[in-house]
């Protein structure tokens, strides 16, 4: 069975959507890609094969010195289950309040937000940040940290020193597993955040949303810091040039609505995307 080498954290059957009107339909579909890093250059028009992807990305070395590919094989059925309806999603009408559709979804766009490079990175700093206090306490005879709990955000978890050896002393590889079992561990967590909100659709009658290589993106109107699970907080997706999915917890008001796009149009939205992105935005024109 031939394995994806190049692995793609934003799906590329998404990403066909945002295509140029030229190729979208083609087997060679291309996008215009907007780098937010001034010494990227001008916009580069590409192939959706070029966009979003890194070298086993979700596999790392297993113990036996072979590829681990259960997160590349549960990404890859997930977009499966996603492909077939996204016509629907991303043109159509769908009726936001089924089950099915709001599991499937929610999962899909969970996976985007863990699924980044950025995630990896993230998972670094914490570990790096979890060593720099182990090595301010106490140590015991055998120079391991003498703590027995650990407090985070009020809840206390055991410090366990089993194979401490070993994690003091982590490799590239070990991190790239960390991220993986990241991903895999906090996919339904987050998931079920997202079912909680309220769902709501921006429609434009003309191709006018952008998206990115991080395009679930989140706000709080009161808040600085924040998270997609605190209270207030607004998540939006495009989910096609024509559709924007947002995410909220204004229950008071109708859920499952389709609203047109306001006179002042997606600027705001299109912004929020913009500064959302890791490094570059995608959209089907040039300017």
């Amino acid at each position: 069975m031939n394995r994806p080498v190049n692995q793609h954290w934003v799906p590329q059957f998404y990403l066909k959507y945002f295509a140029t009107v030229e190729t979208k339909e083609t087997k060679n579909s291309q996008v215009w890609i907007f780098s937010k890093n001034k010494d990227d250059g001008d916009p580069v028009l590409t192939n959706v094969k070029n966009v979003c992807g890194k070298r086993y990305l979700y596999s790392p070395c297993a113990g036996d010195g072979q590829r681990d590919w259960g997160l590349e094989d549960k990404l890859s059925d997930l977009e499966s289950m996603l492909a077939p309806i996204w016509p629907s999603l991303a043109e159509g009408y769908v009726d936001l309040k089924n089950q099915s559709i709001r599991k499937a979804l929610s999962l899909f766009v969970a996976a985007l937000c863990l699924r980044h490079p950025d995630t990896s990175e993230q998972c670094k700093d914490i570990y790096r940040h979890l060593m720099h206090i182990y090595d301010r306490a106490p140590k015991d005879l055998d120079g391991i940290p003498d703590i027995e709990y650990i407090e985070i955000s009020g809840e206390k978890y055991r410090f366990d020193t089993r194979d401490w050896d070993d994690y003091k002393n982590w490799k590239d590889n070990d991190h790239h597993k960390f991220f993986v079992d990241s991903v895999h561990s906090h996919t339904i967590e987050m998931a079920t955040i997202f079912l909680k909100k309220r769902w709501s659709i921006i429609v434009s009658d003309t191709p006018s949303f952008i998206t990115s290589d991080k395009p679930v993106s989140k706000e709080h109107l009161r808040e600085e810091k924040f998270g997609f699970g605190t209270k207030g907080t607004i998540i939006t997706f495009p989910l096609s040039p024509t559709r924007l999915l947002i995410m909220d917890d204004m229950h008071e008001q109708p859920s499952g609505e389709y609203y047109p796009i306001s006179a002042e149009g997606p600027g705001i939205y299109n912004f929020l995307i913009w500064r959302s992105a890791s490094r570059f935005m995608v959209s089907p024109r040039d300017r």
